[in-house]
C-alpha cells in the first residue's frame, strides 16, 4: 500500500481538512484572542460576529488547500523498490 498525496484524496477527506484548519482558527480566537483581549490590537476586528479577519483566514485556507491539491507528488505506488 503507497503514500497517497494530498491531491489524490477524495473531495471529502479535503473539505474535512479544511474545515479542521478553520476550527483551529476558531478556537485560536475564542480561547486566546477574546478571552485576553488582543482584539483591541486587531484593526476591523468584531467580538462574537463574523468579521474580516475570519474571511482572511478562511481565504488563506482556501488558497493554501488548492495550491496542495493542484501539487502532483510523487507516491510510493509509482516508485520502483529494488
Amino acid at each position: 500500500m503507497g503514500t497517497l498525496s494530498f491531491g489524490q484524496l477524495p473531495l471529502i477527506a479535503k473539505v474535512a481538512v479544511g474545515i479542521a484548519f478553520y476550527d483551529a482558527w476558531w478556537s485560536i480566537e475564542e480561547f486566546v484572542i477574546d478571552r485576553y483581549g488582543l482584539w483591541r490590537y486587531m484593526p476591523y476586528y468584531r467580538v462574537s460576529d463574523p468579521c474580516v479577519w475570519d474571511l482572511a483566514v478562511a481565504l488563506l485556507i482556501a488558497v493554501g488547500l488548492w495550491r496542495l491539491a493542484r501539487q502532483r507528488g510523487t507516491t510510493a505506488s509509482t516508485t520502483q523498490r529494488a
